[in-house]
């Protein structure tokens, strides 16, 4: 089918506008929000929630409710640091490495950090922090099996060491293992009860697997101690909003953004609460300032089609057209001129 349509002065400014928009985010080529942000791999990994659907606004979860760690986890690891004390001088040559591996990963070298990191360990087997920063990388680069491999590893000579569980459950998250992640981050807390990060992804868990109010205890703790992260304030909102508490979730939303006013998956999730409430208006303002945010990602432009379909049929026709031209998508572009015929 021939794609076509009617346009006016001012709708060809913005087509046009978007246009320009898209190609310099091409340039550069990088997605601005993927649906599924993924998260910073740092000292104590931690993770983003997905961004709310327009329909349905949660993500959803297939995992059976959460299950209570076994003693076994930390027991283990207890009778193994009573076999294996870490010895207390390590060698020059290990040392060399891990140092430079330092120096690569601050120069942004992951490859040959990873190779320095590797050697390092040859060198000198027990060496905990060589094998907690080689599991970090691998880690960002998707090699899940083998950063668990490392991280328990580093356990053995480190066995209370919270950074090392909370990262060996994130690992365990990402290869599927449910179970196993939330013991690790159970024994994070436990042995840290202010690492934000160990709560947070045990919120994030917890959430996957439905067990929304338990989400919700986690991210207010995580916040007691890192009241100015804009990722937790977002995390509980959506599990304030899908737990029918809208108006906590807007409280949560809008702090989100006051940290980080540029972020317009808070803008996107915060008009999603408004429109499930009915607040269209508001709505409408927030989905404004996710797409001026993002200025190539359609969900924004797709949700006030929806809002505005019955009320502004124009206004409507302006935001199918301009969704149309960043996803190509047939059906959306059959619903657009079925849209135009109305209008004209």
């Amino acid at each position: 089918m021939a794609r076509g349509y009617t346009l006016s002065i001012s709708m060809m400014h913005r087509v046009a506008a978007v246009i320009l928009a898209l190609l310099a985010c091409s340039a550069v080529a990088q997605q601005p929000l993927p649906d599924q942000p993924q998260p910073q791999q740092n000292k104590a990994a931690t993770e983003k929630l997905p961004t709310q659907q327009p329909l349905p606004t949660q993500p959803s979860a297939t995992q059976p409710s959460a299950s209570q760690p076994t003693a076994d986890a930390s027991a283990s690891s207890e009778a193994k640091s009573e076999t294996k004390p870490a010895p207390q001088i390590i060698p020059a040559a290990a040392e060399r490495h891990y140092r430079q591996g330092l120096m690569d990963e601050k120069d942004k070298l992951p490859e040959e950090a990873i190779a320095e990191y590797r050697d390092a360990i040859k060198e000198y087997p027990d060496y905990a922090d060589a094998r907690y920063r080689l599991g970090n990388l691998l880690l960002d680069k998707g090699g899940y099996g083998e950063a668990i491999a490392q991280f328990k590893a580093a356990l053995e000579v480190k066995p209370n060491d919270a950074d090392l569980h909370n990262n060996l459950g994130y690992a365990y998250k990402k290869q599927g293992d449910r179970k196993a992640a939330e013991a690790e981050y159970r024994q994070a807390i436990l042995l840290n009860p202010r690492l934000a990060s160990a709560r947070s992804n045990l919120g994030n868990l917890l959430y996957a697997q439905r067990n929304y109010a338990g989400a919700i205890v986690e991210y207010r703790q995580a916040l007691q101690l890192q009241p100015r992260n804009a990722d937790i304030h977002m995390n509980l909102a959506t599990a304030l909003d899908v737990s029918g508490r809208s108006e906590e979730a807007i409280a949560e939303y809008q702090q989100a953004i006051k940290l980080q006013p540029g972020n317009a998956n808070a803008h996107y999730n915060l008009a999603i609460a408004y429109k499930n409430k009915n607040d269209l208006t508001s709505a409408i303002t927030e989905l404004k300032e996710a797409a001026r945010l993002a200025p190539t990602w359609p969900k924004p432009h797709l949700v006030m089609l929806q809002i505005l379909k019955t009320s502004d049929p124009k206004a409507a026709l302006d935001e199918c057209m301009i969704a149309d031209g960043m996803t190509h998508d047939a059906k959306l572009h059959d619903d657009c001129l079925e849209l135009q015929k109305k209008v004209q």
